[in-house]
């Protein structure tokens, strides 16, 4: 090359966008730390004032940022009512058993466990388990949905799943995304989120886990030379206190932390309905008396779109290119009960699929261009195991 200017610029470029080619990343700052350690992090926007839902959807979901809203969960009864007597006050002997993951540190292999809600809440406190279970019908009504949600066309039809997080502290989650916008709030304890914009750095963070969308990295100590594109992003920090809640949107890249004894639940909704929300109709005053148990929540299993199809078995199922069409067409239909035991599909999920194959076939034939592309045409022969 003859210009000497033009070779600095490009060396300077490569510089600042790959650490310098060459580098020893074993010497870049947050090389072997915690998941987001070392690295040059921002504060989430943070407001005091709960935004109305116009203002929400238009500043936020719409423009697929993050936002802390201080004090929003505390219009709920949950932030005063709930204690461990006060649940295990209640009668509940009708309630189902509730998920019980059995290790802290989130580990997607291991054992789950099934266990009456009030026996939890005796046993939590002095072991490692931690509930994930949706909120209990029993206490549904201590949650007021989020003010910012409050909108006509989202309570009929686009509510996905209120999920319940309880711990005696200290979990950790795997590095993440979700097919859903996502607003946590936080009842007991500590939080702190480490969130990641996949429009800037998606290409940097590895979620190519066979099992879902999610990374192999240990949070504990992030290795860079495993891991190279974690020395080159940009981390957002949000610190919750109880009554916080958080906006976490569509796809965005995530790991969480809970400290000291910690309760939150999340609404999970559906994205892609954004478009079809009329603001006119979103409540102008937050309803108080619109609590979880006047909601119907559809679950992940609700495939209504090309979109949705996609996102439900790239995040749930972590079908890629190495798996056959044809296999992933005998998981559809439930035939291919390893491939759905591989990733930990469950019950629910196939049952979900042989009562709603009709529809789903009829997505599907929308999705030729995006099927050929992601899954392949493989041979059965071909490609079929991972």
């Amino acid at each position: 090359m003859e210009d000497p200017f033009l070779l600095l610029v490009i060396l300077t470029t490569l510089t600042c966008k790959h650490n310098i080619i060459g580098a020893d990343l074993t010497k870049a700052p947050g090389h072997m730390k915690p998941f987001g350690y070392g690295r040059p992090m921002v504060e989430v926007e943070e407001t005091f004032v709960t935004p109305d839902p116009e203002t929400f959807w238009k500043n936020n979901v719409y423009a697929l940022k993050p936002l802390k809203m201080k004090g929003a969960a505390s219009i709920s009864p949950a932030f005063s009512k709930w204690t461990d007597d006060y649940f295990l006050s209640l009668d509940m002997s009708n309630e189902n058993t509730v998920t019980v993951e059995t290790v802290k540190k989130e580990s997607r292999q291991q054992k789950i466990v099934q266990m009456d809600f009030q026996r939890f809440v005796q046993e939590y406190n002095n072991s490692e388990i931690y509930m994930v279970n949706s909120v209990p019908q029993t206490i549904c009504k201590d949650v007021v949905l989020p003010c910012p949600l409050q909108c006509q066309y989202l309570v009929e039809k686009g509510l996905v799943e209120a999920l319940m997080w309880y711990s005696s502290g200290g979990t950790n989650s795997v590095v993440h995304t979700d097919s859903v916008d996502n607003i946590n709030c936080l009842y007991r304890g500590k939080k702190e989120f480490i969130l990641i914009d996949p429009s800037k750095y998606g290409d940097k963070v590895d979620l190519d886990h066979p099992e879902g969308s999610y990374s192999a990295v240990d949070v504990d100590s992030v290795d860079y030379t495993a891991y190279p594109g974690l020395a080159e992003v940009e981390y957002i920090h949000v610190s919750m206190e109880a009554g916080d809640c958080l906006y976490i949107p569509y796809r965005w890249i995530h790991q969480v932390r809970s400290y000291a004894n910690n309760l939150a639940v999340n609404i999970w909704w559906n994205h892609h309905i954004a478009p079809e929300i009329n603001l006119d109709l979103c409540n102008a005053q937050c309803d108080l008396d619109l609590t979880l148990d006047a909601l119907e929540f559809r679950g992940f299993g609700e495939v209504t779109t090309v979109d949705g199809i996609r996102d439900h078995f790239e995040t749930f199922l972590g079908v890629s290119s190495r798996v056959s069409f044809k296999r992933f067409q005998r998981a559809l239909l439930g035939e291919d009960l390893d491939m759905l035991k591989e990733r930990n599909a469950g019950d629910e999920h196939l049952l979900y699929l042989r009562q709603n194959w009709t529809q789903i076939q009829k997505v599907m034939m929308e999705m030729d261009s995006y099927l050929d592309r992601t899954l392949g045409v493989a041979d059965d022969n071909q490609h079929d195991e991972l």
